[in-house]
């Protein structure tokens, strides 16, 4: 229902004024042998016209009414406190001066023509003249929300108003209509035009003028009422987010989040009170709810000098980290945040949340236990709150405007689109690990795949096709080394096969593996020194960690195309085409590992040490001396997890809960972002300039030029499989198919 439609229905009750009307007809102003010489069409057509002129004229006596009775009194008496007065009557009244002044012209004419002869030939012209001048309905209506408000604030605040508004509305002259009612008249009247005029269209014969200019009368009014909608809806979002500012406060001052509510762009999209109990009527368990386009916010309400004031009650909830459930009898099941996506096309998240309801909602329940929980997801999140609408049509409400916000905020923010790669195979007994993708003109797109039974191959264009052809247990971690050499870590043990064995049918992949070392937590492949470097991670009892640095060892020809390793050459631990390269010892354990030009950079529990590969130099990342990295020298929760070298002499350093830029020498740039993660990642991928963080419900991907939010991709038990420079692949529950996991790929939008 739009805005006129609410005003025409507030004044559907018939007053005094609209009983007299029914008795005021055309057929009783004019001579009785005009009547018995009309035929009945034209009589009707008259009484049409007859009605628009004198329902004109009562507009303009109404609008007469409120200055003489209502303005002239309020200025020129004590009422209000002269220091308000000037302000109250403007901001109640605003432009009635305006619309009665161009109404005045309109109903003069109008009289006029009516004048001329006792049956009115044509209208249309006369009012077309005067419909161009309606901008002032516009003005008044979009300011009409904020004069209802300050004329409700006076009379509570202000007795001797109250009581002015009392005696004036009894008086003979408001014929027992409330202030209330006059003040939403130039929106009824405005509304009612249409109305009138196209009865009359309907009654005019062929050959009339006003065959042409009524329906150009029409356009012109509803355009008017079109702006009127608009700016009303502007003015109203407006007026709303600016007392919500003013009364809106965080106690302790801790929580505080800036919600911008005074942003242009800003919207309060619902608002309403829940009560906290499903079945108490005391409104002290009552919580205010306000669903902007970025939060949802619930306060308590406090009352003074007779406004409403609204204390924070829990953090603010983001629209990204927001998920609902339903209830019925106190009972809730958790709704999960789904991706939608088929085949034949790739898909954008986040999408909103599915909401599905409880068993108990499929019976007939109270409306006092009519339930929605709340859940705010990330690591700065409160516990889950169960809120109770005042009725199911309430809560249908709030959960469809949300889902709606939430849809619009996921098309709105998409950096990256997630294409789904494989789904329905994996079970999720069956934890995927690892990916990789090979791509050659040959053999086309494959994709590998390490999980708790072993390595898979799928094949086809959608990855249809899948076999597992490396039936091993507990393959934590996949790698393809120069597009010649698959490395495998299964159970602890690296493993190394050559990757032709993928094509071929003659022999047993697994007779064709050689060990590369035992005890290995974890590898990492990387480029480094120009050379290629495989390095094996051995963490022992006391907390120490070797690494083993080994390299391909080719053949003259294979190091030019570095495309063929030497199978010949075999080093004592059985490794088959990696020869030694270095041995390094770090006194903590190593948790990941990052090689850049010429450094290793090696994360551990505390810090991030570096080693200079040209010297095997070792020394710590950051700087302890500079007092600026204060915030993560005084935290014994957080840990380093990797880094990136950004820009010449710039390096990004991710920890798990926040991220920062450091120069060469380990100092904080003040001039950089620091970001605080919503949720507490445990991989990261890097496509510069966004950093994509993982964590179990989410994917959050931030802009590291400013620390945007950029997209929040929700999902259940996700997981980064491959962060390889230009990919980005991962796994989480399949949404669609209970069970399983879902492996997609993450494709930046171009």
């Amino acid at each position: 229902m739009n805005f006129f439609q609410d005003n025409l229905k507030q004044s559907q009750a018939p007053s005094l004024q609209e009983k007299e009307e029914t008795h005021r007809l055309w057929v009783h102003s004019v001579s009785p042998e005009t009547v018995e010489a009309t035929p009945n069409a034209e009589i009707k057509r008259q009484e049409c016209i007859y009605e628009l002129i004198y329902t004109e004229e009562d507009f303009v006596k109404d609008l007469q009414y409120v200055h003489n009775f209502w303005v002239k009194p309020l200025v020129t008496s004590d009422v209000i406190p002269s220091e308000r007065r000037e302000y109250f009557v403007q901001e109640v009244f605003w432009n009635m001066a305006d619309i009665e002044k161009v109404n005045a012209g309109l109903s003069k004419a109008l009289i006029e023509r009516q004048k001329e002869n006792e049956l009115v030939h044509s209208i249309g012209d006369v009012i077309l003249k005067y419909v161009c001048q309606f901008d002032p309905f516009v003005v008044y209506g979009a300011h009409q929300v904020i004069g209802k408000f300050n004329f409700e604030l006076e009379k509570k605040r202000n007795p001797k108003f109250s009581q002015f508004v009392e005696e004036t509305e009894r008086k003979p002259e408001s014929r027992r209509l409330e202030l209330n009612g006059y003040l939403t008249k130039p929106t009824t009247r405005l509304g009612r035009y249409n109305l009138l005029l196209r009865e009359i269209l309907k009654r005019t014969p062929e050959g009339n003028p006003d065959r042409e200019t009524l329906p150009q009368v029409m356009e012109l009014i509803t355009r008017f009422l079109v702006q009127v909608n608009t700016e009303t809806g502007k003015c109203e979002n407006l007026f709303s987010l600016q007392q919500i500012h003013e009364r809106l406060y965080f106690k302790p001052p801790i929580d505080h989040v800036d919600l911008s509510l005074l942003d242009p762009q800003r919207q309060l999209l619902l608002k309403g009170r829940m009560k906290r109990k499903g079945n108490s009527s005391s409104d002290a368990s009552d919580l205010q709810a306000f669903l902007f386009d970025h939060y949802l916010v619930f306060a308590k309400i406090k009352y003074d000098n007779h406004l409403e004031y609204y204390r924070v009650y829990r953090k603010p909830i983001p629209i990204e980290l927001l998920s609902i459930s339903v209830s019925g009898n106190n009972r809730a099941k958790r709704a999960s945040a789904i991706l939608q996506y088929s085949r034949s096309a790739t898909l954008t998240s986040p999408t909103p949340t599915s909401v599905r309801p409880s068993v108990s909602d499929t019976h007939q329940s109270k409306p006092g236990n009519l339930g929605i929980t709340f859940y705010h997801h990330g690591r700065r999140g409160s516990p889950p709150i169960t809120l109770y609408p005042s009725n199911a049509s309430s809560r249908k409400l709030w959960i469809e405007k949300i889902a709606e916000q939430q849809q619009l905020f996921a098309q709105k923010k998409s950096v990256f689109t997630v294409v789904p790669m494989v789904q329905a195979h994996f079970m999720i007994a069956n934890r995927v690990h690892n990916t990789v993708t090979l791509d050659d003109e040959q053999n086309g797109k494959r994709l590998l795949v390490g999980t708790d039974q072993g390595v898979y191959i799928c094949k086809g264009p959608n990855y249809e096709t899948v076999s597992r052809f490396l039936p091993l247990e507990k393959v934590s971690q996949i790698e393809v080394v120069n597009q010649a050499q698959l490395l495998v870590l299964a159970d602890k043990t690296l493993l190394t096969f050559p990757l032709d064995m993928l094509t071929s049918e003659a022999y047993s992949p697994v007779k064709r593996g050689r060990a590369v070392s035992q005890n290995t937590a974890f590898f990492h492949v990387g480029e480094c020194m120009g050379r290629t470097l495989v390095c094996v991670v051995k963490n022992n009892t006391l907390s120490q960690t070797t690494i083993r640095v080994l390299e391909p060892e080719m053949t003259e020809e294979g190091k030019k195309s570095k495309s063929m390793f030497n199978l010949k050459r075999l080093v004592k631990s059985g490794s088959v085409a990696l020869k030694p390269y270095k041995d390094l010892y770090l006194p903590s354990e190593a948790s990941g590992i990052q090689l850049l030009k010429t450094k290793i950079c090696i994360s551990s529990p505390r810090e991030i040490g570096v080693i200079d590969m040209k010297h095997f130099g070792v020394q710590a990342l950051l700087d302890p001396a500079d007092e600026e990295l204060s915030f993560v020298f005084s935290r014994t929760d957080v840990r380093p997890i990797t880094i990136y070298r950004v820009r010449f002499a710039e390096y990004f350093v991710c920890y798990n809960e926040f991220a920062f830029f450091v120069d060469q020498r380990g100092r904080l740039i003040r001039s950089s972002v620091r970001i605080d993660w919503e949720g507490a990642p445990d991989a990261f991928a890097f496509s510069y300039p966004y950093i994509v963080a993982f964590e179990p419900d989410f994917i959050e991907v931030r802009n590291i030029t400013n620390g945007s939010l950029e997209q929040l991709i929700r999902g259940s038990n996700i997981r980064c499989t491959n962060s390889s420079p230009g990919t980005i692949q991962g796994t989480m529950n399949d949404p669609e198919n209970e069970g399983f996991q879902l492996l997609f790929q993450l494709d930046l939008h171009t």
